[in-house]
């Protein structure tokens, strides 16, 4: 499962392939919800082969450790999330309630890496407002909508002039929504990283004195759970790009500096998933 979320985003026909011939029985119900998770992402966002990941998800319900609840449960909200994102008629009357929330959820997840965004969004509606009515909402019914809405931020976050009034209205909206369903479902290291999509979408949307709080508050967090230098470098660069905007050349200047710092105690991996963001740094005029 490990080396299939690691690949699949490169080589998602090998991965679709490699579920089918090399995947292990099995041993746990939680083996069976993991796969249905993959499943739906991988055979639903990626592939746009809806039937293929619903015949896949129907063989693991046969499996007999499909009868645990709460395996059984994943595999009705992935058979539903992919029709829903497919536009099939969706079998929502066997949902319960939350299954209904999680299915509206992942759906739209699927709808956004499909670049489907008017679906996408209609979804999160849906879905946000099916959370709001239920009273005793659980962090597993709060994720996926927090997966979702971070998704549909960043997508809105990165057509730039090309996005909407309305658009930009919804990516702030969105933006918050998933840093409140992450502060139920998540850990601070999830909330820290809301506030870095809120830092950014505000800074896109032409409004840095509100974006300053969301920046601020993203590095407090790495600050204050003494995280890995990893995530001080994108707390310093959501800072940098604020300062920027704020015109406050000073400030922008040493956080710059300070993600300079930070890059240069990463290792390989992580300086090469960080350098296109140094260089852009770089291009805003604060270093040589």
């Amino acid at each position: 499962m490990a080396r299939a979320w690691a690949d699949h985003a490169d080589a998602p026909e090998a991965v679709a392939q490699r579920l089918r011939t090399e995947t292990p029985a099995p041993t746990t119900p939680a083996h069976i919800a993991a796969l249905a998770r993959l499943v739906v992402h991988l055979l639903g966002e990626h592939l746009g082969r809806f039937e293929d990941g619903r015949w896949r998800l129907g063989a693991l319900e046969d499996h007999p450790l499909a009868l645990d609840p709460a395996a059984r449960s994943e595999l009705r909200v992935g058979q539903a999330a992919l029709s829903l994102a497919e536009g099939a008629p969706p079998p929502m009357a066997g949902l319960t309630p939350t299954e209904a929330v999680r299915a509206q959820s992942a759906a739209a997840a699927v709808c956004v890496g499909r670049a489907q965004s008017e679906r996408a969004l209609a979804f999160i509606a849906a879905a946000r407002q099916r959370l709001s009515d239920l009273p005793d909402a659980t962090p597993a019914d709060h994720r996926p909508l927090a997966v979702a809405c971070n998704n549909m931020a960043w997508t809105l976050h990165e057509r730039g002039a090309e996005r909407s009034a309305a658009e930009t209205t919804a990516m702030l909206d969105i933006a918050a929504d998933s840093r409140a369903h992450w502060s139920r479902a998540g850990t601070w290291l999830e909330v820290e990283r809301a506030d870095y999509c809120l830092a950014l979408t505000h800074v896109s949307a032409g409004r840095p004195d509100d974006a300053l709080r969301h920046a601020a508050r993203c590095l407090a967090a790495c600050i204050g759970h003494d995280a890995a230098p990893f995530e001080h470098f994108f707390g310093h660069e959501a800072l940098a790009r604020v300062q920027h905007a704020r015109g406050d050349a000073a400030a922008r200047d040493h956080h710059v500096a300070a993600a300079q710092s930070t890059f240069d105690r990463l290792d390989a991996d992580d300086q090469a998933a960080c350098r296109g963001a140094l260089d852009a740094l770089r291009a805003l005029g604060a270093t040589p």
